[in-house]
Order: C-alpha cells, then structure tokens, then sequence
C-alpha cells in the first residue's frame, strides 16, 4: 500500500503545468528525451511560455541620463523589424545596478537597464527583438528653442580671458588659489545684427537630441546663428561677419574678417 502511493505521488510529478497561459516560444526538449533534474542543479529548461499580449523594452541607459527618469515617465519605442511604426510604452522599473563594458580603459560605459511595458503591442512583436527608446523626462510647452549646435560656452570677454591665461599660468606653478579664481565660461548664443554675429549670455533649459529651451537671454525677432558644431563653437566670435543662407530656417554661415 505505502509502495502504490508513493508511486502515485512520483507519477503526478512527470506532469509539468504552466504557471500562465500564453505561447511557447522556445522548446528546448522533444518528446521522449531524458532531461536531468537533481537537487544539486537547476535542472534543465524544458520550455519557454511567453505571454506575449504583455510585451516589454528592456534598454540600457548612460549614467548621465538615468537620474533623470522616474518610473511612469512615457516613451517612444521604435522597433528595428517595424521601420515605420513607433509604440508608446512605460518605464516601470530602473535598474539600481551598473553594467560596465571596456571597463579599464578610455571607452568604460557606465549604463543601467530601464524596463519599459508596451502599451500597444501586437501580435508580430517577438521576444529578444532589438529596439531604441525615447524617454520623455520631461516636457515645456510655449517656450522658446533653439538648434542645440546654436548653444556653446566662451568666456564673458576679453579681458576676462586674460585672466583666465594668467590663472593657468599660476597653475603650472602649483598656485592653487589662482587655480580656485579662474573665470568659468558661461553659455551664450550668437545672433545676427546688421550681418555680424553678436554674443549673447543664455539661460538654458531642457533640451532633446535637436533642440535647447532658452529660459532668458534672448529677445523676440531676434535671428540665432545656427551651423556646424564647430563653425559655432570655435569658430565664431563676436563681430564676425555672417551671410544669411536660409532666412526662413534662419541658418547662416559666417567668414571671419
């Protein structure tokens, strides 16, 4: 009697039941083969049950990046199988440890995982497909923005750049006071006056990949030079002449004179 129950009890075992519905996505053992279970081991994978009316992102995000985003925050999910069709999702989880790759060396990247839900999934999404997010931190609606190669970051004046050369010089001779006065370069914008660039001290804000909030600073119908980074970062300076090339999109190009 002992022996029929016990063997009762070790037959109701070889019946594995899924813990949710949804659809295998993976079958890693056929019918009839042997798989290896002991206490010793996790045992093997028999199979994969993915509910996939449930999707979600999983992306790693640059350290810089991740203090700025909060569980709720809205995103925009572009699939690389689905080129023309974007998904709104959710962040629901931020990732409180690091993933370092070429730790060591110049190129060490510090990132953590944001786990975001899909809100419109379909059924051709797949599990393990590549995807790129934008996470929306945060929003402004009737301000002012520029082109973000607009903004860049120069000292007050000249004579404050001679300051600054002197600082540096004290530093080389281990002048640590000088070193703690140096002149800090603000952020400016150059816009048009009569075709010269003029620098103007900025206020930012928020900004995306294309464009910056300016908060103060700037005046209505005042024109912003805009161009190539480094036409505007090192090139440009105050009293450059500039030449209007698209008046509409406002973008100019400037020669030095």
């Amino acid at each position: 009697e002992e022996n029929y129950k016990d063997a009762v009890v070790e037959l109701d075992k070889t019946a594995i039941y899924a813990p949710l519905d949804g659809t295998v996505s993976a079958l890693n053992v056929e019918k009839s083969e042997r798989v290896l279970g002991s206490s010793f081991s996790q045992g093997t994978d028999l199979m994969t049950v993915a509910d996939l009316s449930k999707m979600e992102a999983i992306v790693e995000v640059d350290e810089n990046d991740v203090v700025l985003i909060s569980v709720g925050d809205t995103a925009t999910i572009e699939i690389d199988a689905f080129k023309d069709e974007k998904f709104t999702g959710v962040v629901t989880q931020i990732g409180n440890s690091a993933k370092t790759s070429a730790l060591g060396t110049q190129n060490e990247v510090v990132n953590f995982d944001v786990e975001i839900r899909l809100l419109n999934p379909n059924e051709r999404i797949r599990p393990g497909m590549s995807c790129d997010a934008d996470i929306k931190t945060d929003t402004r609606s009737d301000v002012w923005s520029v082109p973000i190669q607009s903004v860049t970051a120069r000292i007050p004046n000249k004579k404050d750049q001679e300051k600054v050369e002197e600082d540096k010089a004290e530093v080389e001779e281990n002048n640590l006071q000088k070193r703690k006065e140096k002149i800090k370069p603000v952020e400016v914008v150059f816009v048009e006056e009569g075709n010269l660039a003029k620098m103007v001290e900025v206020k930012t804000g928020i900004s995306d990949d294309a464009y910056m909030e300016i908060i103060s600073g700037l005046s209505d119908g005042q024109m912003v030079i805009s161009g190539p980074y480094k036409a505007i970062s090192k090139e440009l300076n105050d009293s450059t002449k500039v030449k209007i090339t698209n008046k509409r999109g406002k973008d100019t190009e400037g020669d030095k004179e």
